[in-house]
Parts: structure tokens; sequence; C-alpha cells
């Protein structure tokens, strides 16, 4: 079978992993490696022996690419995907799908013309507890769900170190984007109602401007009210990087997902930690976990020509409950989610 060539847009955290991947998988091979930081395509294209490019829309003029995967900032997808759409490129855009409503619509029409195919990387929907946790819903195992609580914490390294960027992000959309599509596949029902405070001290402190905290209540139109809780500031002394659960009562019974431990617990000289493993991790040379199966779907999708299960409407509507987030904590009131 003749493989997919492939490209990568952001050659950060989430792009170097984009390219291991695709360099692994049977199907796939790197063609291209674009960053606005030319140094940083380099050095990852040089990798896989790839092209590097600062510029993506030269890279898209090469025929060998047929799927590009975009892992820009959070405020940064939308022109990439864009561009890549309408080169007739199929696109796997990292989440948030876009941090503006208005942006995802434009987007939809864009997907809707060009035919290609598009998807989000909301790869929690491939964690194996995650799935067993839809699966139970599904089959009824805790009655109608009525009533959830998501929670999703960072240590203060990722907002002031990680990368350079929160201030131009928030901890909902960094964090909650995950949650809220988790929740909303459980649910398998769209927001409704939205009310959201936010608290702003340690970072303001810092010169970012992004929110320390974020807590949303969130009612869906299946009448059930969610509440997402999302910050950036916890000590780095934290024995996790992710401080995270989700809980649903249903009108049967109860499911809680624990999910910052992660099944090891490492204990040291130095430290006591609670090492991650379920998204991504290297099991005998290979980048094994949630985030491979989700890469593996997206270039089966265009193999098979059918539909990402995380396509451009469910990203979209993401997007819509955490827009209605910052409305309504910009408001001080509810606002309505806008589907």
């Amino acid at each position: 079978m003749e493989k997919i060539g492939t490209a990568i847009i952001g050659a950060g955290i989430m792009g170097k992993n984009h390219a291991r991947v695709y360099h692994e998988l049977d199907e796939t091979e790197i063609i291209a490696v674009a960053d606005i930081v030319e140094s940083n395509a380099k050095e990852l294209a040089a990798q896989y022996g790839a092209d590097s490019y600062s510029d993506y829309e030269q890279m898209l003029v090469d025929d060998r690419i047929r799927a590009v995967s975009i892992a820009t900032p959070d405020f940064v997808h939308t022109e990439p995907v864009i561009a890549c759409l309408q080169a007739g490129k199929h696109v796997l855009v990292e989440k948030p799908m876009t941090t503006d409503l208005d942006e995802a619509d434009r987007i939809l029409n864009i997907v809707r013309e060009t035919g290609m195919k598009f998807m989000v990387n909301y790869s929690h929907r491939w964690v194996p507890s995650y799935y067993q946790a839809k699966v139970a819903i599904d089959d009824g195992k805790i009655g109608q769900p009525l009533m959830g609580y998501a929670r999703k914490n960072d240590r203060l390294y990722v907002s002031t170190e990680m990368f350079g960027w929160a201030g131009r992000s928030s901890s909902a959309m960094f964090l909650s984007a995950h949650d809220v599509d988790l929740v909303r596949w459980y649910l398998n029902s769209e927001g409704d109602e939205v009310y959201a405070q936010a608290v702003s001290v340690v970072l303001k402190k810092r010169g970012i401007t992004a929110p320390d905290a974020i807590q949303a209540q969130v009612k869906f139109k299946s009448g059930a009210v969610v509440t997402f809780e999302s910050c950036w500031i916890y000590p780095n002394t934290w024995p996790t990087m992710v401080d995270s659960f989700i809980a649903l009562t249903g009108t049967e019974g109860v499911l809680y997902l624990e999910r910052d431990k992660e099944q090891l617990k490492l204990g040291t000289p130095e430290t006591y930690e609670y090492p991650r493993n379920l998204l991504t991790f290297p099991i005998f040379g290979k980048l094994q976990g949630a985030f491979r199966l989700s890469l593996s779907h997206f270039i089966e999708c265009i193999v098979e020509d059918k539909e990402p299960i995380v396509c451009g409407r469910e990203g979209r509507n993401v997007t819509a409950i955490l827009c209605a987030i910052h409305e309504s904590i910009d408001a001080g009131k509810a606002v309505k989610v806008r589907v």
C-alpha cells in the first residue's frame, strides 16, 4: 500500500508527538514540518528526513502531502486549517478546534465545500477507561445522567513555563476542552445554558492576563447539570501534572473516573509521583496510548473514506460551550450556548 504523505504545522510539544506517530505508523510517512520559528521546523524535520518550512503556505504546494496535523497554539488554528483544506489536504487539528465560534462555523462551511476529512484531536475518547464509561452510560448502567462534576487542574509550571501564550488562552480552553468533549459525548446532548465565574490573582502578579481558575455550571439540553472546574496554578510540588476527575450521577447509579494517578505510583529519594501513561508512553520503542489511537483513526478515515468520530461539528459544539463560558464570565450572568 502506498503510504499517505503527512505534514505537521507547529513543531512544539504536540507537533513532536504527531511527527513521531506518523513516523511509526505503517500507513504514513512525514513529508514536511512547518513552524514560524525556522530552527524548530528544521530540527524536527531533520529527525525524520523531511523538508522544513517557516511558511506553511509554501509547504502546501507539495502534492505528496495528503494530510496535515495542526499543532499550533490554541488561538492560531483557524487560518492554517482553512489554508490546508483549500489546498486539498485532509486536516487533523489539536483541541480546541478554535477559540472563536464564528471561526469554527467558517471552518465547517469550508469542510463542506471542499469535502476533505476534518477531525479535532480529542484523543481522550480513546482512553480505555473513558470509553468504558461511555459504554456503561449507553447501556443504562447509571440510568439517566442528572448531575456531574469535571475537574482538570494543572501545576503552575504549565501556564508559566511550558509555553509562552497562556495569556492568549485560558484554563477552560486549554484544560476543560477535553472534559466538555467527554461530557457531551457521555450525555449525547448539547449545552443549553452556562453560568461561569473566574478568579485572577496569581498569574496577574506575573503579568499573565489569563484567569487563574474558572468554574462553569453548564445545563445541557438533556436536563443534566455539570460543573467544569479548571485552573493552572497548583504548586509545582503537586505529585501529578494534572489533578483530574469526572463524576456523573444518574437516576440509577454513579460513575467516577479518577484520572490523575494513571495506575502507577513511583517513589524515589527525590519525589513521589504518579507518572502519566494513558495518552502517550513509549513501549518497545514506539509511542503508544490514546493519542496514537486517535491519529491512527484519522488516517483510517482517509483510507476508508469515512467520517471521523470527532468531526468538525463535534469540535464546533465543544467550542460553543467554551465560548459561552467566557461570555458568561464577561457578562456576569448566565448565557445561552449558541448551537
